[in-house]
């Protein structure tokens, strides 16, 4: 039992060294060890979401989850991490699993408390799930069956000249560019995808995507 207990605690140790260096090094791509298998799970959250949430979530902070069937994954992590549920305006941390559509997730962006100029440091944490995360280099030599990738650039403090990425989903670079938050306001956002890949995109950053085609917001979004 104690053997168990301590690779979950260098589980854990390994993971929030690779998060740090994430958010160190926004727009470059980290690598976390999933979480141990859990037969309560939900499926919607994922061994490397997971992961990531428990780094986060616990009975200090509140959260939510942004996806169509939120209770049963809310219901877990409350049992998991004691930490409390909230509406997402204001949820320390927002939850949006990979299977979350697009107007889920542009919602979630969208709506997350950004703090004040008083208390920058309430603004909220988005930890979004992916399907894909790839260094920008792999995104020209995709293979079929494959999703998409999209190539986001990422520029600020902690980037020398700019920092590139690829990812297969984009809702969150509109929703985040729609919400014009001012430094020290906005929110941080952590990219995971389901082989434990790890993105950080400080509220600091500047975040474009050329690639991507432009898509109207989502309904609801302002």
């Amino acid at each position: 039992m104690m053997i168990r207990e301590d690779a979950g605690l260098h589980r854990a140790q390994r993971a929030f060294r690779s998060v740090l260096d994430a958010f160190a090094r926004p727009g470059t791509v980290h690598v976390v060890d999933p979480a141990a298998n859990s037969p309560a799970r939900p499926v919607a959250l994922g061994a490397s979401l997971e992961a990531v949430v428990r780094l986060f979530v616990d009975q200090a902070v509140t959260f939510c989850v942004a996806d169509a069937e939120s209770d049963v994954t809310a219901a877990y992590l409350t049992g998991e991490t004691h930490a409390r549920r909230f509406p997402v305006r204001e949820a320390d941390f927002v939850v949006v699993p990979a299977r979350a559509d697009a107007q889920t997730a542009e919602e979630a962006v969208a709506q997350a408390c950004r703090g004040t100029l008083v208390s920058p440091e309430k603004g909220a944490t988005v930890l979004v799930g992916c399907a894909r995360l790839a260094p920008a280099d792999e995104a020209a030599g995709e293979c079929g069956g494959e999703p998409a990738l999209h190539v986001v650039e990422v520029r600020g403090p902690g980037v020398a000249d700019v920092n590139r990425f690829a990812v297969d989903r984009v809702d969150w670079v509109r929703a985040r560019d729609a919400r014009r938050d001012e430094f020290p306001c906005g929110i941080e956002i952590v990219l995971v995808d389901p082989a434990g890949r790890v993105v950080a995109v400080p509220r600091s950053s500047r975040v474009t995507c050329p690639s991507a085609p432009a898509a109207p917001a989502a309904k609801g979004v302002r």
